[in-house]
């Protein structure tokens, strides 16, 4: 369904661009330089380019490691997936239930995996407003077409939706303990992609909540709205970067472009310092859809033939990540569980219907309850 309501928006726009004999238009913005960016990103914005960032997570990931209130070093890294998010927030409230959920001392998200990354690293107490943002239907008017303005800007859909959805579950008492979880050593960090740099840009999103910026939730709700807005979908976001009188404004899409997950940033991955003191810990990645390869007779249109492209080459690198935290979890002597959603649920990932995410939210819960949900073997065909 998913795909299908990108076909429709795509036609239809193309038929308005037919009938205006209009062409493609962009949006002048201010040149600047990597440089300006550098000097302008403040401390809670990674992008791993420059040795003080790589520094900084390795040295902040290691006291994360130690900061465990359990005897267990356990970091949750939350996928992409659209709509499918609602498996992994389900996963999340029927693992609660079933009594064995960790408090993790690192929490990662990517996209949809993103806005489900603040409710899992506040803890159990949080799990009732995690269920209802991902099924009291909040989230059944959020693909609202752009019609006319598709051609004036980027994305079909218009993005006021998907920010408003984010904001309603971005509170001041969300941050105050996102915070308290901050100060206790504790790290939630989220991915988008730069589309300046064309790289991961990862967010301490933990430091900006305990941060005395007044426009703290702001900004929080612009990075969760820009790793969710998947690119030709939702229009990127301008993310303002002001530090020591320096102002860029940088744009930001979609975390998964560049990595659907991450255990840790695709620069650090062999850095034999980040973890090094975490032997004994578990990893854990909740992937957000099914990354392996689904055979169905692909569809001879240029739109059929780019979305299934796109998608093939997104479920090979979801592959090649889940192979590389697996390396990265055998040289660190951790261990590595992970979790997918059923067969068949990546391809209605802009399916945002109550009811369809009020099933996929059952069947996680569902999964986690059983104590089925986890493996140690994740078995992806290639």
């Amino acid at each position: 369904m998913g795909s299908a309501i990108i076909r429709r928006a795509v036609a239809i726009a193309g038929l308005i661009s037919a009938l205006l004999l209009g062409g493609c238009q962009t949006m002048s913005r201010t040149a600047f330089t990597y440089d300006d960016i550098a000097a302008a990103s403040p401390d809670i914005r990674l992008d791993f380019q420059r040795p003080a960032d790589r520094d900084h997570y390795v040295a902040d990931a290691n006291a994360a490691a130690l900061s465990s209130r359990d005897g267990h070093f356990d970091l949750l890294a939350l996928s992409g997936g659209g709509a499918v998010g609602a498996y992994g927030a389900g996963l999340l409230v029927g693992w609660s239930q079933h009594g064995d959920r960790p408090e993790f001392e690192v929490v990662t998200g990517v996209s949809t995996g993103a806005l489900i990354a603040p409710f899992a690293f506040v803890g159990l107490d949080e799990d009732a407003a995690l269920e209802a943002a991902f099924t009291d239907g909040r989230s059944d008017r959020l693909l609202q077409a752009r019609w006319a303005m598709s051609l004036v800007g980027p994305g079909l859909f218009r993005q006021r939706p998907l920010r408003d959805l984010v904001a309603a579950s971005v509170t001041d008492d969300l941050l105050d303990r996102i915070a308290a979880g901050h100060r206790a050593g504790r790290r939630l960090y989220v991915a988008t992609t730069s589309l300046d740099t064309q790289g991961q840009v990862v967010w301490d999103m933990g430091a900006l909540a305990a941060s005395d910026r007044p426009d703290r939730r702001q900004v929080f709700i612009d990075i969760l709205t820009a790793s969710a807005s998947i690119p030709g979908v939702f229009p990127p976001v301008f993310v303002a970067l002001a530090h020591d009188g320096h102002t860029v404004r940088e744009l930001h899409a979609d975390g998964r472009t560049t990595a659907n997950f991450f255990i840790a940033p695709e620069r650090l991955m062999l850095d034999p310092d980040l973890l090094a003191n975490a032997a004994g810990g578990r990893l854990w990645v909740a992937i957000n859809g099914r990354p392996d390869a689904r055979f169905s007779v692909a569809s001879y249109s240029g739109v059929g033939v780019a979305a299934r492209g796109l998608d093939a080459m997104m479920k090979a690198s979801t592959r090649m990540s889940v192979v590389a935290a697996d390396q990265f979890a055998r040289l660190r002597g951790l261990s590595l569980s992970v979790a997918m959603a059923p067969v068949g649920s990546s391809e209605n990932n802009l399916r945002f219907d109550r009811a369809w995410m009020q099933g996929l939210f059952d069947q996680g819960r569902a999964a986690a309850l059983s104590g089925t949900a986890w493996t140690r073997d994740p078995g992806l065909p290639h």
